[in-house]
């Protein structure tokens, strides 16, 4: 009797994954045999003088690099750092940091001005009052004289030390 089954593919894939599917590995140049030799020469001179003109094009390269780093930093401007307030802490060091400020501290340091001339005005107005308070009183009485008679086991009278 004559085989009826030729060909099955039960447990192929069993067999195949046991050791993994791998990608069959390239080479990174192909070999060059069987290639036209004409081509081959042609090729191998064209390497040849294409040395020579590479360093001629990677000296061009470097100084068009330069020169485009160059134009670059003209045009971008650096950035300003910002400082940064802190956030609670103690209200001197925000106040310092609002001065510091590049925009804030503009108006925070007219404020303090502002209020550092109003006080000048006021100290000035105090000094003017007392200057004045210390004209309008009169000079204190003279001292009584040694003549005047004094009660028995009274003190003489003594300046306050100052």
């Amino acid at each position: 009797m004559a085989k009826s089954k030729n060909h099955t593919i039960h447990n192929q894939s069993r067999k195949w994954h046991r050791n993994g599917i791998k990608k069959p590995q390239s080479q990174k140049y192909e070999s060059l045999k069987r290639v036209d030799p004409k081509l081959l020469r042609n090729m191998y001179f064209a390497k040849k003088h294409n040395k020579k003109g590479l360093k001629k094009m990677q000296a061009n390269n470097a100084k068009a690099m330069t020169a485009c780093a160059e134009a670059i930093k003209a045009l971008v401007k650096p950035k300003e750092v910002k400082p940064k307030i802190p956030k609670g802490g103690s209200s001197k060091l925000n106040r310092l940091a609002y001065i510091t400020h590049p925009k804030l501290g503009n108006h925070v340091r007219a404020r303090i001005a502002k209020g550092l001339r109003l006080c000048w005005l006021k100290a000035k107005a105090k000094a003017q009052t007392k200057a004045q308070a210390a004209a309008a009183i009169p000079a204190p009485a003279p001292a009584p004289t040694p003549t005047a008679q004094v009660p028995k086991g009274a003190q003489d009278p003594t300046k306050a030390p100052v």
